[in-house]
């Protein structure tokens, strides 16, 4: 029997896993280039939960179910770093954060990944620069792959609420991590919305790195809001 434990530090909104940290954890054991999650439930901290299959339980409950998959997902030109740099400076999530201690992207978290993206002057993309640190899990040269799938998480819902609410949760999340993604290296973060239904948006990202895309992903997301 396999268990992750997603611990307390890898929080997305108060109280539960982040959804790509704890994505990325499930999909590790799928072994597939490509890996669709579904969370189905909030992801407990701090508490051995099972993987049976493609499921993550916490005793008979499926928290979240992961399979195989496929992301024909074009990734725009990537903005310069100053470009980029620059968008961020206009984030308006600083201070309207819904999540503020989210390992993903909170503003006050200096241990965890703080992707906070603004939009490009000109273009749809939203942008922002990550220069991963050893503070983060690694193995010596790069982060490993669930900081990726969270660094793929959450500057997708960034374009889909733009003044910081209404608060999104993430619902299914399909990534690939195409090369390592290196520490002390500044990275492009990049995010576009793909459209809505309803309480549902749609949006994608990616993390573009000296040698070109390092990872891509399509989110849907639901409004708690």
């Amino acid at each position: 029997m396999s268990t992750v434990k997603i611990a307390s530090r890898f929080n997305g909104p108060p109280g539960m896993g982040n959804g790509g940290y704890s994505a990325g954890l499930l999909a590790a054991h799928v072994g597939a280039p490509v890996v669709s999650v579904r969370l189905r439930k909030p992801v407990p901290l701090d508490r051995e939960l099972e993987v049976r299959g493609g499921d993550l339980l916490d005793g008979d409950t499926v928290i979240a179910s992961a399979e195989p998959a496929t992301l024909d997902l074009d990734v725009p030109a990537a903005p310069s770093i100053d470009e980029a740099r620059k968008a961020a400076a206009k984030v308006p999530w600083r201070d309207k954060h819904p999540f503020p201690t989210c390992f993903g992207c909170g503003p006050g978290r200096e241990d965890g990944i703080a992707a906070l993206l603004g939009p490009l002057d000109d273009r749809p993309e939203w942008a922002g620069v990550w220069r991963p640190t050893d503070l983060l899990p690694n193995d010596g040269e790069h982060v490993l792959p669930e900081i990726v799938w969270a660094a793929l998480d959450c500057p997708s819902a960034q374009p889909v609420a733009p003044d910081g609410g209404p608060a999104f949760v993430l619902g299914t999340f399909v990534a690939q991590v195409e090369q390592p993604v290196e520490l002390g290296v500044d990275h492009v973060l990049l995010a576009w919305e793909l459209g809505r239904d309803g309480r549902k948006a749609y949006s994608a990202s990616a993390i573009i790195g000296p040698h070109g895309v390092c990872g891509r992903a399509r989110a849907v997301w639901v409004s708690i809001g």
